[in-house]
């Protein structure tokens, strides 16, 4: 299939999956839908430094080039958090043929109801002092902002971490923090 009305030439394939017949599939499926092909690159293993390393890679390239990143469904909104959401567009591996070629055949690969999840600074912040163990009241003093303020940071990072339980968020966050020991 042509694709004829969208160029891809400013886009890498990033294929972020420990699944080595996935990166072959997308491979060979992506090379004969775009037209010029974009380069595709395969990261064997999901860790918090194998998404720093595509951070790295994104933010040195131009600032014309854009990537699209294929990973797990469960990983999509964790590793969107991380990623430029102006520069990368994360998709889920599981979509079918059909789903993919409509995708690909928009010009920022994006369907409509994809919310962006990027955390703001403010988020991040509250974030990172609640992985240290410190409590809302505590880093409302601290940040000096009402603590009704900090609730509403950290249940936006919730919603955008997409947790339900308290458990879960911290388990995001503390992988937050292992990736912001890297910068």
């Amino acid at each position: 299939m042509n694709m004829s009305h969208t160029t891809h030439a400013d886009y890498q394939i990033i294929i972020l999956s420990d699944n080595y017949f996935l990166w072959l599939g997308l491979k060979a499926l992506i090379s004969t839908m775009m037209a010029p092909r974009p380069d595709i690159f395969w990261s064997n293993g999901v860790s918090p430094e194998s998404i720093l390393r595509i951070r790295e890679q994104v933010m040195k390239s131009s600032p014309y080039k854009h990537s699209l990143v294929f990973t797990e469904a469960s990983r999509v909104n964790d590793i969107q958090i991380y990623l430029p959401s102006e520069r990368v567009k994360v998709m889920p591996t599981n979509l079918s043929v059909s789903q993919l070629i409509l995708r690909l055949s928009t010009e920022n690969f994006t369907n409509a109801s994809v919310p962006n999840a990027t955390l703001t600074r403010s988020e991040l912040r509250v974030c990172t002092l609640i992985s240290k163990g410190i409590s809302l009241v505590r880093i409302a003093q601290l940040l000096n902002k009402s603590p009704k303020t900090i609730y509403t940071h950290k249940r936006n990072a919730m919603t955008k971490f997409h947790c339900h339980t308290l458990a879960e968020f911290h388990r995001k966050i503390c992988l937050l923090e292992q990736q912001s020991l890297y910068f």
